[in-house]
């Protein structure tokens, strides 16, 4: 499954299957133009995005967003770079964000309920979108701060409700560089009197950019289908404690979590027996590790559009900023990872150098006894290779892959539906 368009002279075919309908290629990967300009960003990949309520934009409306693009593209002179400044970018967000969540306010304050709650959500959103692609600049922290307070006011009025929980860290290791805090989460319970084994639970593992202040519609359909969800950021990104740079800080996270949901289930209502795994994007390569390493304590997990090994191959890194994601992605990823020098070129150089100790090929993790699992993604896929799903899908007798032709990262549009109809059948079997 190898890309086989013409390339630009001198350039090498790699061996990937990515997008076969890219019309531009630099050294053998696709060129996206949305990376010439902030209003190429705009226009062609986003806007169209905004206007549907489609990831990332989920909450926001493209009416909060029109100013900002259109701010960003006056102070920048139109210059990609200042995408690549977490600062300069965030900036022109606040002020709307900010405005947005005195209005939510002030609805709530006089019991417009179901205003309040699609404003603070707006807000939410317009504070994502200023940290994105990761919190690594003042004001990405101050965005982030500021979108999880406005969430957490909209996560009140929701139905059912998101509430804050704190699970200890009972498994961390201060030696190995984890933070001693506890691990923040939402916690969605579904509607109605619990069944008599209490509810099942999906661990909503989050990615990259996406942390547990974006999953409304995705929760909505866990508990609708009589699932709790328990959100929570991976390693390296949002507020999670586990180390960045150690593989294994992750296996010390979920331990920390599934103890929580054990000692805690007959006060919450939890079935410690059905626990299940949902991880989105990089969230679907944790996912991928802890149906391996917490085989035995997991029901099923489901890996969305996550990788294994080769997005962990130096040329696929060095060509991410120019292919699907919106941009900085192998930056984001570096620093994800633990990679954080001053200098994001130097960064990225020491991520590719070395990304492959978290490999879960070469670590043998993939090697290892599994839960049930699907595997789901898109053939286009630019931003981890189709191959990591195959890979990772065709490991042992419990796995189900499903590789959706012509649909790009997370295999969308319908791969929601699949999933959800896979844990149905799921949590159906086991009666």
């Amino acid at each position: 499954m190898t890309h086989t368009a013409a390339t630009d002279a001198g350039s090498a075919t790699p061996p990937f299957h990515v997008q076969s309908t890219a019309q531009v290629l630099r050294d053998g990967f696709p060129l996206f133009p949305h990376h010439e300009s902030v209003s190429a960003l705009w226009s062609t990949k986003w806007r169209d995005l905004c206007a549907g309520g489609v990831y990332p934009f989920g909450d926001g409306q493209l009416a909060d967003f029109e100013p900002v693009f259109a701010e960003l593209r006056t102070v920048s002179d139109d210059d990609p770079a200042i995408l690549y400044r977490p600062d300069d970018y965030a900036r022109p967000f606040l002020p709307i964000g900010d405005l947005l969540t005195v209005a939510a306010q002030a609805a709530a304050e006089q019991g417009a309920v179901d205003q309040a709650r699609e404003l603070f959500l707006r807000a939410a959103a317009v504070y994502r979108i200023a940290r994105f692609p990761i919190v690594r600049s003042p004001l990405g922290q101050e965005s982030w701060e500021k979108g999880k307070a406005a969430y957490e006011q909209a996560g009140q009025l929701l139905d059912p409700p998101s509430m804050q929980v704190a699970i200890p860290f009972a498994h961390c290791d201060t030696a190995a560089g984890d933070h001693d805090t506890d691990i923040a989460a939402y916690l969605r319970l579904p509607r109605g009197p619990r069944p008599a084994a209490g509810w099942p639970v999906v661990l909503f593992i989050c990615g990259l950019d996406a942390y547990r202040t974006d999953h409304t519609s995705r929760t909505q359909e866990h508990v609708d289908h009589g699932c709790a969800t328990l959100s929570f950021e991976i390693p390296g990104t949002g507020d999670c404690p586990a180390a960045p740079h150690d593989p294994a800080s992750a296996d010390r996270l979920m331990s920390s979590i599934l103890d929580w949901i054990v000692d805690t289930a007959p006060e919450i209502g939890f079935d410690p027996d059905t626990i299940l795994a949902r991880g989105v994007s990089t969230g679907g390569y944790n996912a991928l590790r802890v149906a391996h390493t917490h085989a035995d304590r997991l029901f099923a997990v489901v890996a969305q559009g996550g990788g294994c090994h080769h997005m962990f191959d130096a040329d696929w890194i060095h060509a991410q900023n120019q292919m699907e994601y919106p941009f900085a992605l192998a930056g984001a990823l570096a620093y994800k990872f633990g990679y954080r020098d001053a200098d994001p070129t130097a960064a990225i150089a020491a991520y590719a150098a070395d990304a492959h100790r978290f490999s879960l090929a070469d670590s043998g993790v993939l090697a290892s006894p599994a839960c049930r699992l699907l595997v789901i993604n898109g053939t286009e896929d630019s931003i981890f290779p189709i191959e990591d799903s195959i890979l990772a899908g065709t490991q042992g007798s419990g796995t189900d892959l499903i590789v959706r032709g012509g649909r790009r990262h997370m295999g969308n549009p319908g791969a929601e539906q699949i999933v959800y109809a896979w844990l149905d059948e799921a949590l159906a079997a086991r009666a």
